[in-house]
């Protein structure tokens, strides 16, 4: 499947050629609901047989034939639904699977994109040798077709940011000025980095993140962030261009969000896996980055267990809980108990080896093997996976414990075991005494540093 997408400002509309190789038959499909802001569709030879709301037929279909429409992008923008369109001021964000028509069967795609003078394409697809924003050829990866995606169109700035094994386009949408997003790409290196802290390198080739401007109010710097996985990754930030570097750098939320590339797509079933490893990491992997000392992260972790035991729920697994979260919002419960589930896992790794690896070696090791088949594990065969790969029972017989528990885990022990101790005032405090301090500090420690500040 061949694109050649040419963007008409003046409309708002995407002309879009599509072509494929020979076929007896072909079908084409397209989201539900938005076949209505097609126009024009036509076949180069033959006739296009309508089959419902959302499929084409071709009959005979010839090497290198194509297909060409218009597709008016500014009415899948004002849905203003995160899995559909949004709008950001003059920008927009537009799901792929409610503008481009696909091939059934077809595993890949590669688009040519060509934008007019003073606008830009973003997509979550990988870019191919001298792309930019503006002019630009990409691979779009084979992802289920129900995996949430958004693609950037309109006037902004896209920025690229190589890290350590692998490249990060950062779309910053909404008219934020220079000085701001000068700020902003700072605290992107920043939050970047803290998230590489794990593997000494971006766990992904390419990556896309995209920022939107808003106003918050209490001080506060990042609002909602979320991680998106169709046709390639990405992380979609809400930030107050007016916040204060020291703001930024002190917020949680894009560790959080950058976090999740290093796990597969675990479903509801594993939404207390993935977002229990990313509740973990947004407080470790700040700390090793020198971004909280080590006595601020394990308080701020200690602060969201007590979310996660105030919220907890004794009528349902967390298993249960984890598939019902949205419709409990049973948020703090489901991510706490995850990020309960990693720290014990890591202590238990680091006491198996002798103190050479934690979980970090386990997630490097699913990503050399596994990381980029881009599908959906199950999540019981996700942490079987990783005691394959480190030839233990550790992640599968803790998984077993966890996934069947009612109310939040006991942490007594392991908080002995480190050495966190609660003060009269009931702030977790570390003790050097305790058994495990050497792996307390090891948790925490930047790289080539042997003391905990």
């Amino acid at each position: 499947m061949r694109y050649a997408l040419d963007y008409l400002p003046a409309t708002q509309e995407m002309h879009v050629r599509l072509c494929a190789d020979a076929a007896a038959q072909r079908e084409f499909v397209i989201a539900r609901d938005a076949a209505a802001n097609i126009a024009g569709l036509a076949r180069e030879h033959g006739g296009l047989q309508r089959l419902g709301d959302t499929r084409w037929r071709a009959d005979r279909w010839k090497s290198g034939e194509c297909l060409s429409y218009r597709v008016a992008l500014a009415p899948i923008a004002r849905r203003n639904d995160y899995d559909i369109g949004v709008e950001v001021g003059v920008d927009m964000l537009v799901a792929p699977q409610y503008w481009l028509l696909r091939s059934d069967g077809d595993e890949a795609a590669e688009a040519t994109v060509s934008m007019p003078d003073g606008y830009a394409f973003s997509p979550p697809w990988q870019a191919l040798d001298g792309s930019t924003a503006q002019q630009g050829r990409f691979r779009i990866p084979s992802t289920p077709p129900a995996w949430s995606s958004l693609v950037a169109v309109g006037s902004f700035e896209e920025s690229t940011l190589q890290l350590p094994g692998g490249t990060v386009r950062v779309a910053m949408l909404g008219g934020i000025d220079t000085a701001n997003r000068a700020k902003l790409l700072r605290w992107m290196q920043h939050a970047l980095a803290a998230a590489s802290s794990a593997h000494g390198e971006l766990p992904l080739p390419q990556a896309q993140v995209v920022l939107r401007p808003v106003a918050l109010r209490g001080g506060r710097a990042v609002g909602f962030g979320q991680s998106l996985r169709g046709q390639g990754n990405a992380v979609h930030i809400q930030v107050d261009p007016k916040a204060t570097p020291d703001q930024l750098d002190a917020d949680w939320t894009a560790v959080h969000e950058f976090a999740h590339w290093a796990h597969p797509y675990l479903g509801d079933d594993g939404a207390w896996l993935a977002e229990g490893l990313a509740s973990y990491w947004q407080n470790t992997l700040r700390a090793r980055a020198g971004l909280l000392t080590p006595l601020a992260a394990w308080q701020q972790l200690d602060a969201g267990f007590a979310r996660g035991r105030g919220a907890s729920n004794d009528q349902l697994s967390l298993a249960q809980l984890s598939s019902a979260m949205q419709r409990e919002r049973a948020y703090y419960a489901v991510y706490w108990s995850g990020a309960a589930y990693w720290l014990q896992l890591d202590v238990d790794l680091r006491k198996t080896s002798g103190g050479r690896f934690g979980i970090e070696e386990a997630l490097r090791r699913f990503r050399a093997c596994c990381l980029l088949q881009r599908r959906a594990w199950a999540p019981r065969e996700f942490v079987a996976k990783l005691d394959s790969l480190m030839h233990s029972d550790l992640f599968l017989r803790r998984y077993d414990a966890y996934s069947a528990r009612r109310g939040f885990p006991p942490l007594q022990t392991i908080y002995a075991q480190l050495g966190l101790q609660r003060s009269a005032d009931g702030a977790v405090q570390l003790r050097d005494d305790a058994a495990d301090v050497a792996i307390r500090r090891a948790i925490m420690r930047k790289p080539g540093r042997a003391d905990e500040p």
